[in-house]
């Protein structure tokens, strides 16, 4: 059974970041690497045979997997450097605090603005640390 991140690394040839989402009882999970790797691991994550191919017509730069029952899962080929990488972890980030939302069963809306901003604050910082 994995259940370290060496263990992930040794199996997948993936980098695993938890992100705790504070006060919310929820985790977003943040896997670093090629992306061949990732659709076994999501498969495995998901407690699926095999993940849907979701890039048949283009090569995807990131992608945030989810199914209901199960805490989000970002992938980006590796930590950014370039402004265009930034971006793409903070549109993956933001799909992963609408998956937040909807388990809270909160509403986006100006009225829930600052938790969805200090939300994504949170997700970006702690991945780019991790």
């Amino acid at each position: 059974m994995l259940t370290s991140m060496k263990d992930i690394k040794k199996e997948f040839g993936l980098k695993e970041v938890r992100v705790h989402m504070g006060l919310f009882d929820f985790t977003v999970v943040c896997v670093i690497g090629d992306k061949r790797k990732v659709d076994k691991f999501v498969a495995w994550k998901f407690d699926e045979k095999e993940v849907p191919k979701f890039d048949a017509n283009y090569e995807s730069r990131g992608r945030c997997y989810f199914r209901r029952g199960y805490v989000p899962v970002i992938w980006i080929p590796r930590k950014p450097k370039t402004t265009r990488e930034y971006a793409i972890l903070s549109h993956e980030c933001l799909h992963a605090v609408f998956h937040l939302f909807d388990w809270v069963g909160l509403p986006i809306t100006r009225d829930t603005e600052e938790v969805m901003t200090h939300s994504m604050s949170h997700l970006i910082d702690s991945i780019l640390k991790g």
